[in-house]
């Protein structure tokens, strides 16, 4: 059930409320909201040099680090294709969550089938955001966390947070990150503020634009399923709106989301403990909350 919910209106922390027994200082897996931190990652990494085209692709970042296995159009994956979740990988959902070696192993993500050439069909993969962080960690000599602290953290006022490392050393980029809903709100209000962070440019706003522009359908091309309620995808952010209002949010696996309806000048994170991977039918949806209750109130306020 909620454990923890934050609105945050103009800057302000306008609704803070903790449930069940739960503080401000609780952290929280966020599941798939760290595909978001990874994206901003990216952004950064580009804006730094360590990337320097969405078209670089993992033969040429990444050739000895491709098993003999693969598929050979996985030489053909660019930074886009990762970021857009449009690799060509086969959809990895029912595997998420139960079977971590595969989505730790970058051997055997590496060598998953690919049901389309890469650019060409959406499907939802963790592979994506896992090698994105792998390649931002190895390219810059650490971990994606190492890189990010200084460069994001920091600057956010966020101590560094516990991050799952992987068999291969890198941060997952798909998940295992832990945060507070407060921490959450930060990620939000910094790319509501185009990257900027008290005066100071963490990510550039063009980055910002094209992360929350749908870039790919959100729509499996296989399954014809749609796991977001309809929206579109952006980079490894959900593209929708809002009561008419364009928001942008990371929705995922037990109920941590984080949305963002910049017309209002609206962030919003909610959070939910000890989720139970077996019982997905008892988790709480949290759409309803954010978009039927939160996001009228403050239009008719």
């Amino acid at each position: 059930m909620l454990s923890a919910l934050l609105v945050v209106r103009g800057g302000q922390l306008v609704a803070e409320r903790y449930y069940n027994g739960f503080q401000a200082d609780d952290t929280y897996a966020v599941w798939s909201v760290a595909k978001s931190v990874t994206t901003i990652g990216a952004g950064i990494a580009f804006r730094k040099g360590v990337f320097s085209d969405l078209d670089q692709t993992l033969g040429e970042l990444m050739p000895d680090r491709i098993p003999a296995g693969a598929d050979p159009r996985v030489r053909d994956v660019s930074l886009q294709d990762l970021l857009t979740s449009t690799s060509g990988w086969e959809w990895d959902g029912p595997i998420n969550f139960s079977r971590h070696d595969e989505t730790d192993d970058l051997d055997l993500a590496l060598t998953r089938p690919m049901i389309c050439d890469p650019g060409d069909c959406f499907e939802h993969n963790n592979t994506n955001a896992n090698l994105l962080s792998y390649l931002i960690g190895t390219m810059s000599g650490g971990t994606m966390a190492d890189y990010l602290q200084p460069r994001l953290f920091d600057p956010l006022g966020i101590a560094r947070p516990e991050w799952l490392v992987a068999d291969d050393g890198a941060n997952r980029g798909s998940g295992g990150l832990l945060m507070t809903p407060a921490e959450m709100t930060k990620l939000g209000y910094l790319y509501l503020n185009g990257g900027t962070w008290d005066g100071e440019t963490i990510v550039e706003e063009a980055w910002v634009t094209a992360s929350t522009t749908e870039q790919a359908s959100g729509t499996s091309s296989t399954s014809g399923v749609n796991i977001s309620n309809g929206s579109a995808y952006g980079y490894q952010w959900y593209v929708t709106e809002a009561s008419g209002y364009p928001a942008w949010y990371d929705n995922e696996y037990g109920g941590q989301t984080l949305y963002v309806v910049p017309g209002l000048d609206l962030v919003m994170a909610t959070a939910v403990a000890g989720t139970d991977v077996n019982a997905p039918d008892d988790q709480q949806p949290m759409m309803p909350i954010i978009v039927d209750l939160i996001v009228p109130t403050v239009i008719n306020a």
